[in-house]
């Protein structure tokens, strides 16, 4: 299929919702068991992730059950228009900046930003929860096929600095968070690079080095928040190092289904027998599994990469299972 027509189908079934009646009536009160939200950083690994697990029967995202694997898993995005502004704000409703136009991937909780995107567990409000559960509950009632027996699976990168809001919101729903972090030195090199979109518009008026101090801010800011939040709220979180999932990716992804309450299946792994769904992006986030992915960031790595992640990752690289560069 050619990619202008694949990206056309992705694009009308992520914002079919719209055209769906019920969004605007009282929905059923579905149970929403356990939603889990992966969260990390742009570039991170998540959607591979992601469609691991979606892969399971019982799993949804905003836009497609297991059927549909590698259906848009943002809500953040695929909903945006109809949640609360401090859930939203990527694509839709974001807060006015002159120069860091949306959408945003890695720009948000750097220093211009971050105080208008982070929120946390006292900014939660019972309208905010309601149109909240209303968007899960609408996902649910369109794509689940058992609507009493489905987890809600998302991405929404921005929900990294929202995680104390999340919880907040959904706490008597149990929600379930998977941090999931790539190499910092790898990430921040990538994206200022411009494999990051903002950062490839940037690029116009931002020098390579400016970029980098922007991205450091960003992959810092977003992890210490999560950490922040986790620790006030006392939540729970499984870690997963998106080096591990490449290296392991099956004992990796057992260890997390057993967190997440969800039977490991020997289909949810990549497999060179898997045909990906019609209306597919990312078509290479799939298989084959590269465990050397992140060599060839490595082997250009910046010197003011080095030195801006570890002014401002300081105490945190260790603390998410990688060593500090010299």
């Amino acid at each position: 299929m050619p990619p202008q027509l694949e990206r056309l189908l992705y694009t009308l079934r992520t914002y079919a919702w719209l055209w769906d009646p019920r969004r605007f009536t009282n929905l059923p009160e579905l149970k929403i068991d356990r939603p889990i939200f992966l969260v990390g950083t742009q570039g991170g690994g998540l959607t591979l992730l992601s469609r691991m697990l979606r892969r399971h029967p019982q799993a949804i995202s905003a836009s497609g059950d297991h059927r549909y694997w590698t259906s848009s898993d943002e809500i953040q995005n695929t909903m945006g228009l109809i949640l609360p502004d401090s859930l939203s704000g990527i694509r839709f409703k974001a807060p006015p900046h002159p120069h860091f136009t949306p959408p945003r991937s890695w720009c948000y909780a750097a220093r211009d930003l971050f105080p208008r995107y982070r929120r946390r567990a006292e900014d939660a409000d019972l309208d905010q929860a309601a149109r909240f559960k209303h968007c899960i509950r609408l996902a649910a009632v369109r794509h689940a096929p058992d609507r009493q027996n489905f987890r809600f699976v998302d991405k929404s990168q921005s929900f990294i600095v929202r995680a104390g809001l999340v919880w907040r919101l959904l706490e008597d729903c149990q929600p379930q968070f998977v941090l999931v972090p790539r190499d910092p030195y790898v990430s921040v090199q990538r994206a200022a690079e411009g494999k990051a979109g903002d950062m490839r518009r940037y690029a116009s008026f931002l020098s390579l080095e400016e970029r980098i101090d922007i991205c450091a801010e960003h992959y810092a800011n977003s992890f210490r928040s999560f950490f922040e939040d986790a620790e006030s709220e006392g939540f729970p979180y499984h870690l997963v190092r998106f080096e591990r999932l490449l290296e392991a990716p099956e004992a990796t992804l057992r260890a997390l289904c057993t967190f997440c309450g969800l039977d490991f299946r020997e289909d949810m792994l990549p497999q060179a027998s898997h045909r990906l769904p019609v209306g597919s992006r990312y078509r290479d986030r799939w298989f084959p599994l590269r465990a050397d992915v992140n060599q060839a960031y490595l082997d250009r790595l910046h010197p003011h990469t080095v030195a801006r992640v570890n002014h401002h990752c300081e105490g945190m690289i260790e603390r998410l299972g990688y060593d500090v560069r010299r």
